[in-house]
């Protein structure tokens, strides 16, 4: 009855039988477990998911292979992908073997946790078994090493999702590899790979082109700076406060001669913004430090 009700979607009624059940003693048995820690970790009460863990081995009852992956998918949402470690040395332990399911819910734990080798090491160890991983688990992986700066990894876990059979990039994907380029200052990489992107048919969004700003940018080739920020405008895309920011950050990199290209940029991105920074630029011999320092202030304001 209450894996009845918690698949039916009556929550307080399957939690009353639960606590009915543990008060009279009845018997509980493992799919039961694994829909109350179902239950609690929709709810986002991943300390109850463990909870229903600990006293379903309390009562003698072994966690089948469908409850480790659901205590190992909450504990991955929790953010505590210490706890996700544990559970599946247990599941190993008690003599299971890691489903695609088992290997996606720790990869999605550890991916998101920024643990970066134990990511690897589930995705490689998919690999070795011949298992396809889904488009949203190689973007959970490059978001991740977009994030730690695992560049080669990165190289390698996009190449094998090319020549993948079942999917191929998205435009999620271009964006974190032109992001991973960018940040690494590999302006020939983040050029051809939006190249890749716009020959698959994605067009590119604001957080692609604020990678390229910031590449350019670091590069001094300010007039692909001026060019990137033209396309944003021609596809119809408002500057946010980052975008601005990463102008700003430009400027402070930029040589004086080149500074007006940039201020007419930022005028036209946020109109006062760019009164403001157009007031400094034109002050009678700005030095490049003081630039910096009152840039550093509209970051704080922008």
């Amino acid at each position: 009855m209450i894996d009845a009700y918690g698949k039916a979607g009556n929550v307080n009624m399957a939690l009353t039988l639960y606590g009915r059940a543990r008060t009279e003693k009845w018997r509980i048995d493992a799919a039961t477990f694994s829909t109350l820690i179902r239950i609690y970790g929709t709810a986002g009460n991943f300390d109850g998911c463990l909870n229903v863990y600990e006293e379903m081995k309390a009562l003698g009852v072994r966690p089948n292979l469908v409850v480790y992956n659901s205590l190992l998918d909450a504990m991955g949402r929790a953010k505590r992908p210490w706890q996700a470690k544990n559970i599946y040395r247990d599941m190993i332990n008690d003599g299971f073997e890691p489903s695609y399911g088992t290997y996606a819910a720790l990869l999605r734990a550890y991916a998101k946790a920024r643990y970066g080798e134990d990511a690897l090491d589930v995705y490689r160890e998919m690999k070795h078994k011949g298992l396809e991983l889904s488009v949203v688990l190689y973007n959970t992986l490059l978001s991740m090493s977009a994030d730690v700066g695992f560049i080669d990894e990165a190289v390698e876990i996009f190449e094998a999702m090319k020549g993948s059979e079942s999917c191929k990039p998205d435009s999620w994907t271009y964006s974190s590899m032109i992001t991973i380029y960018s940040c690494s200052s590999k302006v020939f990489e983040a050029e051809s790979t939006l190249n890749e992107m716009l020959e698959a048919g994605f067009e590119p969004n604001i957080y692609v082109l604020t990678s390229l700003i910031q590449c350019y940018g670091k590069a001094n080739r300010i007039d692909d700076v001026v060019r990137t920020f033209d396309r944003l405008l021609g596809l119809g895309i408002t500057p946010d406060e980052r975008f601005c920011g990463c102008l700003l950050n430009v400027m402070t990199q930029a040589p004086t001669q080149e500074l007006d290209k940039l201020t007419r940029c930022i005028q036209k991105a946020d109109a006062k913004l760019g009164h403001v920074v157009k007031l400094l630029v034109g002050e009678e011999n700005i030095e490049g430090d003081i630039l910096r320092k009152e840039a550093g202030e509209l970051f704080l304001w922008c």
